[in-house]
């Protein structure tokens, strides 16, 4: 029934003694922010809107409330239980729901009339009643304003109803609802509550001994029984409930017979004055094994003890084992485990872990960083919570649950690799077999079509294999007295490398030669020197594929003394065993010296791991920010950006996967090598297999990403190609090509080398100098020179100013963005460190000046103050607390630093200009005017960071004193970065002449004086173009600038092009990797012709389920992906 509804103006008043008859309404009718009150003279339902808001998303059947139940009282208020909570199901993540909650959706005004003047009324008076979701509070309307706004703060609506709360849990202390009426809730029978007196004391006492130990497979008869199993104990009526299966009471006889199948649910006894913690062996209770709880035709004679771990309890069990035919053929550990027990030991055991438990805590391990002590300590403080107090004895199983939960871990990962429907044997299994391998990389017969070895050439890089090479030192393991020798149960299957073939292959490297020439506070020099004491194993080594984030099989070995070559070439021809490559690119933060005669060191491998390297193109690069602690040369020569088919690869992934492993360490670090190897090993199977599905959603992500950079790179260079001539173009693109054939062609993207002395060239005549010392016997430290120090301090300098360039001017920072700048300072502070041990060496009075000035909060890495030799202070005497020539040596440097920079300004400043004079004369339009505004802003930024380089490098000068011997560099300001006495500025005018300036005003109707820019016989050159080397370098540097700034904008646009190209075709190669798995379960259900007919049915069950899974998968990606998956023909040349 509806009552009717008035057109216009207000509703009609009821007339005295009338009364309307409310029908039941759904609560879901009701909106956001509609008063519902019982009207005080006839008793019928008022709505009003109080405000207007969205509607709550519904997503669950509306309940009804009765309208006419005597539950609206006398008092005229519409009952609904429980205060303020809403009666909707509603999606929490919908975000009207979170802004409205509490509140219900919908409304009733086309069926309930609204009494204006009282409503008016009652809110005057404060008593307006309001229901939120359903229930009715007395809070007047600004109130509610004040509930909704309190949904950013859920804690500030709960902590009003504390008391609402813990009276529940105090209700739920005792007999709650069948107190007064205490009955079994299965045959309903009448129960007798225990008299409240003495007893409660002697429970008290009983529940000491309650959680007693057992030994291993100790029986239970006569004496051994406990006395709570007394046969009166057995005999006596009582009040029971199960925790697990409801807050229903039960009879001692329903208890029993309900829980036959359930033996670990908790049980607890009303003593007449609390409930007692029992178990169901306390009353007598024997599970029946073989049949699942059921009766046995011919049990065992025996009632055994077994301790069971049932997270989140430790359960004391009698069972009995099967005689019957069923279990004929099965031993005490079989019958256990088909119970879904897993034992703790081989031969008669007394400790399980059900299944359930042991995968709780694979994935506790595994995502939470969780240790089995931890683990145990929580689930022994639940079964009793003074365990390990001392007070009582609870059975302690921390060792039990740790052999139980390493072997459960490594036979899940067995199944999961297919081996135990292998008819060879588990032992058969082959290195890296059982390893999660990425969908996403190139596999030869798994994902790649069979026409890929014809690809054209250009297309080659879609079959490239990229991978990310370091070592992790946070990973150590320490050695241990009267360790017994514990090996990996699957050694070499997953992750790791073989132990033995590496192990012997190390006998043979003792130490190896430092050829370090770039990075002078690199691991590479510390591989001899790096502290070892009482450290087995000093950190990892690993190979991960550098664009997924996956650790490759046997791509993980263990380092004993350092970084050094042996170690790392095991570990990365190991991971490359058995694949095809075209093409392979190695990132790895010391790669510009690692593949230095790396053909020479691969023969001294196994054989089986030598590559055919004359047939495969391998380049090396640089990860993106650790490049930044290269020396310039070494950037420019190995930055990923300029390495062809490699996309916008950071490099960097395995870096995120050492973030993931390092928690780790902390339960790694003292554990046997055996135990370690199968965590790591874990943890790295569960982060692949998470990788793998986050495919989903980061490919997608990145090509929405990657196609729109194209498009703008694209676009850019073009703006920047269309004003180099045809033939220059050619020129330049000739050189590239070359470059890119042979490494030791010049550089195409960097600058001519300049008439000044390079900085490298600087370093290398130190170098030389410092190697004639060492033979002289004069520097007894090989590899932690002098020049090592101050080229590390200036690389470090280039680092922070990088980051403080980044960080300039950002009010909200990406988050990918954020997290690179992150990474980028944990390496700077790294290299800190490093600094500060090369320091001691040859600035030993730097250590007293670090420690008073250090702050007390940890500064950020670009903020830390290095003292070079030039910050020291002067009051230390001539040396400034160095040892002697390194304030000269200081000198030397600082001044290539700043001829080199200065020389990097006058080039900068050239391309700017052209790029100017250019957009001015051909650009027109707001849209090219931008592109062209962009490109030139980029260079102006390069302007400035050399700028501030050739200060930093005069300010050490001039705090050595040694500025007047170098007249020539004189003091930069911001007004010396012109030409022609005129700033070089995007937005700079002046080429254009006054005519022009005022037309273009005119057609505004405005006018303006010509300018007062002084003449081009009075302007100032600005004395960088009279330096040193200028005038010589003036033509050439133009034509070199804009060389350098063509041919790298053609290399980000080339990048971003492979980028779109590289994600489609992962995306193709991830679907078709689910396919090829899907077949390969399918054949493997029947493999084996020993099984008897329940392994065979289980084993082909499991097939089937893994290969329904992978092809549900795929065709859900397929779905998500659409028609960006790749797919196309790549017979033809590449044009970009």
């Amino acid at each position: 029934m509806s009552l009717p509804r008035r057109q216009a103006g207000r509703p009609p008043r009821d007339k005295p003694g009338e009364r309307r008859i409310i029908p039941k309404r759904p609560v879901g009718s009701l909106s956001a922010d509609t008063a519902v009150y019982i009207s005080s003279r006839t008793g019928e339902l008022r709505t009003e809107i109080m405000n207007v808001s969205r509607k709550r998303k519904r997503t669950g059947e509306p309940h009804t409330l009765d309208l006419d139940s005597d539950r609206a009282g006398a008092s005229g208020r519409l009952w609904v239980p429980d205060l303020d909570m809403p009666v909707y199901p509603m999606d929490s993540t919908d975000d009207a729901a979170l802004e409205n909650e509490g509140n219900a959706a919908g409304h009733m005004l086309d069926d309930v009339e609204t009494d204006e003047e009282e409503v008016e009324e009652m809110a005057a008076k404060g008593k307006g009643r309001k229901v939120y979701g359903g229930t009715v509070s007395g809070e007047d309307e600004s109130k509610c304003a004040t509930d909704r706004s309190a949904q950013k703060n859920p804690m500030s609506r709960w902590r009003p109803r504390m008391s609402y709360f813990l009276d529940e849990l105090l209700r739920y202390e005792g007999l709650a609802d069948s107190l007064g009426n205490i009955h079994c809730g299965h045959c309903h029978s009448k129960l007798e509550c225990p008299p409240v007196g003495d007893e409660a004391a002697e429970d008290v006492s009983e529940n000491q001994g309650e959680s007693a130990s057992y030994d291993e497979g100790e029986s239970v008869s006569g004496d051994n029984r406990k006395d709570a199993e007394s046969a009166e104990v057995k005999s006596k009526p009582g009040i029971f409930k199960c925790l697990d299966c409801g807050v229903f009471l039960q009879c001692r006889k329903c208890l029993l017979q309900r829980h036959a199948n359930f033996p670990l649910h908790v049980i607890r006894e009303w003593n007449g004055s609390w409930w007692k913690k029992l178990s169901l062996a306390d009353l007598g209770f024997v599970y029946q094994l073989g049949h699942g709880g059921l009766p046995c035709p011919f049990p065992a004679d025996e009632v055994r003890r077994m301790v069971v771990i049932h997270a989140p309890h430790i359960h004391d069990v009698q069972m009995q084992y099967c005689n019957c035919a069923k279990s004929d053929h099965a031993n005490n550990v079989q019958q256990l485990l088909r119970n879904g027990w897993y034992p703790a030991t081989n031969i008669d055991p007394g400790t399980c872990a059900t299944f359930e438990t042991l995968e709780a805590f694979r994935l506790y391990q595994k995502v939470g960083n969780m240790n089995a002590r931890d683990f145990m300590t929580a689930v022994e403080q639940m079964t009793d919570v003074s365990a390990k107090t001392g007070i009582r004895k609870v059975v302690d199983r921390y060792k039990q649950l740790q052999r139980m939960a390493r072997q459960w871990a490594f036979l899940l990962r067995v199944m999961r690799a297919g081996r135990g429907h292998d008819p060879c044997g588990v032992e058969s299994t082959e290195p890296g077999e059982c390893a999660v391998i990425c969908w996403a990389c190139p596999y030869e017969g798994r994902n790649l079509p069979e026409n890929w070895k014809d690809v054209h050439p250009s297309f080659r890089f879609i079959f490239m294999l990229l991978l990310a090479l370091d070592a992790n030192f946070r990973l150590k393991n320490r050695i241990r007295a009267n360790e017994i020798e514990d090996r990996s149960l699957g050694p070499g299957w997953g992750y790791w490398v073989p132990p033995d073939p590496y192990n012997t292959h190390l006998k043979n490297y003792v130490s190896e030669e430092d050829t370090s020439t770039c990075i002078a506070f690199a691991a590479l020099l510390q591989k001899d020197t790096r502290l070892t004491t009482g450290l087995r194993v000093s950190g990892v080594g690993g190979c991960v594929c550098a664009r997924h984030e996956c650790m490759r099989p046997n791509g993980l070995g263990d380092l004993q003394k350092g970084e050094r070559y042996a170690n790392m070439d095991f570990i990365v021809f190991s991971a490359l065993v058995g694949f095809a490559l075209f093409w392979l690119t190695l990132s790895y933060d010391i790669g510009c010296q690692w593949r230095t005669k790396l053909a020479e060191r691969m023969d001294r491998l196994p054989s089986n791991l030598h590559l055919p390297l004359k047939d495969i193109t391998v380049q090396c690069g640089l990860p993106v920010w650790h490049a930044a602690s290269h020396n310039t040369d070494c950037q420019n020569a190995n930055s990923l950006s300029f390495k062809p088919g490699v996309g916008k690869t950071d490099g960097e992934g395995i870096e995120r996967v050492w973030s993931t492993l390092n928690p780790t360490g902390y339960t790694t670090r003292t554990a046997g090598l055996g135990m370690r190897a199968d965590i790591l090993e874990e943890k790295i199977d569960h982060n692949n297999f998470m990788k793998n599905l986050g495919l989903a959603q980061t490919l997608p992500t990145r090509l929405k990403i990657a196609e729109a950079e194209r498009k703008i790179q694209v676009a850019a260079f073009e703006d920047v190609s269309v004003t180099v001539p045809k033939d220059l173009k050619e020129e330049w693109t000739t050189a590239i090509n070359e470059w890119l054939a042979d490494e030791t062609k010049p550089n195409p993207y960097v600058l001519d080398t300049p008439l000044c002395v390079s900085e490298a060239q600087v370093r290398l005549d130190l170098r030389k100098e410092e190697d004639r010392m060492t033979a002289e016997g004069r520097l007894p430290v090989k590899g932690r020179t002098k020049t090592s120090l101050l080229t590390a301090g200036i690389q470090i300098e280039d680092a922070q100013r990088r980051i403080r360039l980044e960080v300039a001017g950002t009010v909200v920072m990406p988050p990918d963005r954020a997290m690179k700048l992150e990474e980028l300072r944990r390496t700077v502070l790294v290299k800190i460190e490093r600094f500060r041990e090369l320091q001691l060496l040859h600035m030993p009075a730097v250590i007293n000046i670090v420690r008073e000035t250090e702050p007390a909060a940890a500064p950020l890495a670009e903020n830390v103050k290095l003292w070079m030799p030039s910050e020291m202070p002067a009051s230390l005497g001539k040396d400034r607390g160095c040892t002697p020539e390194l304030v000269g040596m200081e000198v030397r440097l600082r001044v290539a630093q700043c001829e080199n920079s200065l020389a990097q300004v006058r080039a900068r400043l050239h391309a700017k200009r052209h790029l100017i004079n250019f957009r001015n004369a051909n650009v027109t339009g707001q849209e090219h005017s931008t592109k062209a505004r962009t490109i030139i802003d980029e260079i102006g930024e390069k302007v400035n960071a050399s700028a501030a380089r050739y200060r930093t490098g005069r300010a050490a000068l001039v705090a050595c004193e040694e500025i007047s011997s170098f007249p020539h560099l004189r003091e930069l300001a911001q007004e010396d970065l012109q030409m022609d006495g005129v700033a070089v500025a995007a937005d700079d005018e002046a080429a254009t002449s006054d005519a022009a300036a005022a037309r273009r005003l005119a057609a505004f109707g405005a006018g303006r004086a010509p300018r007062r820019d002084a003449g081009a016989s009075k302007r100032t050159m600005s004395w960088i173009w009279t330096a040193k080397g200028a005038l010589e370098q003036a033509e050439v540097e133009l034509h070199d600038s804009i060389r350098v700034e063509w041919a790298r904008a053609r290399a980000r646009r080339d990048r971003w092009s492979e980028e779109v190209l590289m994600l489609k075709e992962e995306m193709r190669r991830v679907c078709a990797y689910l396919q090829w798995q899907a077949e390969w379960w399918l054949k493997r259900q029947a493999m084996r012709e020993d099984w008897d007919q329940y392994v065979e049915a289980g084993a082909r069950a499991y097939a089937l389920k893994q290969a329904a899974w992978h092809t549900g998968l795929r065709d859900l990606l397929k779905i998500k992906w659409g028609a960006r998956i790749g797919g196309t023909s790549f017979d033809k040349p590449r044009e970009i």
